[in-house]
């Protein structure tokens, strides 16, 4: 069974479109929530109150609590164009922002305190490859004012149904280090929005070390997705997803760095790492358990 000191999710996606599949691979990992993004292949920002009610039962009887639902709100939304005192001009914002608000009627049907989104998409590097620069592209003035104004707006919705916004880093978008998400975060300094922390994706930024952004997240941390990474090519930026233990993260000090914090969120699985002819299951399967040594190999590790 997982180290007691944490606990675990999971991504459903990563194992199944089958949200049946995925719950009994939950319970036989030991894990005690999810994270939603489809169900039963339904994305959730299309789900409507048949799909709230149909999902919150079978969690009731699989004895599973909903961590997060994972909305794509601002992921791909391009910022060049933005005025911060004028958002609702921004071509796209109100697309995102009615799936942001989808996702938020599904997380308080389902009562899941947290909803996933982003912060916009890079004008360049954003994709694979791309460089992996020290600071992740960087965070112009610009850009944060925006993002901030965007954040804020979607905050206060979020209040109003007493739920808490979860900013994840991501290579393609704006917050993609952990120190570019922090200096995001401070700038919106709302209690209603929280941070994802992601090694993985911090490290495909263009972190080498994980130890800066998880650093600078820490104020705002609330949970953690799990995979890992690999550089293919340095020249390029080209990076690869592979099983927990098997990239270039050092999981085992990052479960140090949680254990002597006092981390009490979720660590969520994230597999991301799908080889051709493997199942998703095998392979998060697999990946959770080198998620699971890591976390054994750091409590056996004097703090």
């Amino acid at each position: 069974m997982p180290n007691p000191s944490f606990t675990y999710s999971l991504v459903v996606n990563e194992v199944s479109d089958d949200l049946d599949e995925s719950m009994s691979f939950a319970r036989t990992h030991g894990m005690s929530a999810l994270e939603l993004d489809t169900v039963w292949g339904v994305p959730i920002e299309t789900a409507d109150a048949d799909d709230h009610a149909r999902v919150r039962e079978a969690l009731q009887r699989a004895g599973l609590e909903p961590a997060m639902v994972l909305s794509p709100a601002f992921k791909a939304l391009r910022l060049a164009d933005a005025d911060p005192d004028d958002i609702a001009a921004l071509d796209g914002w109100r697309e995102h922002l009615s799936e942001l608000e989808a996702a938020m009627d599904f997380a308080a049907a389902i009562g899941c305190p947290r909803v996933r989104l982003f912060t916009g998409r890079r004008d360049v590097g954003g994709d694979n490859p791309s460089p992996r620069l020290p600071d992740g592209g960087g965070l112009p003035a610009k850009r944060l004012a925006a993002i901030r104004a965007i954040l804020l707006d979607a905050a206060h919705r979020a209040e109003a149904l007493g739920l808490t916004l979860c900013v994840e880093n991501v290579r393609s978008c704006f917050g993609n280090t952990g120190v570019n998400t922090a200096a995001i975060l401070a700038a919106v300094d709302h209690p209603n929005v929280r941070a994802i922390w992601d090694p993985a994706n911090d490290f495909v930024s263009g972190g080498e070390d994980f130890r800066p952004g998880y650093e600078a997240t820490k104020p705002w941390m609330v949970h953690v997705h799990a995979k890992d990474a690999t550089e293919v090519d340095a020249a390029t930026g080209l990076t690869a997803w592979t099983a927990i233990g098997a990239g270039d993260l050092d999981w085992t000090a990052q479960m140090r760095a949680l254990l002597d914090d006092g981390y009490a969120g979720h660590i969520s699985l994230e597999t991301h790492w799908h080889p051709e002819g493997r199942s998703r299951a095998q392979n998060s399967h697999d990946s959770f358990m080198g998620l699971r040594r890591a976390v054994q190999a750091a409590a056996a590790v004097q703090g």
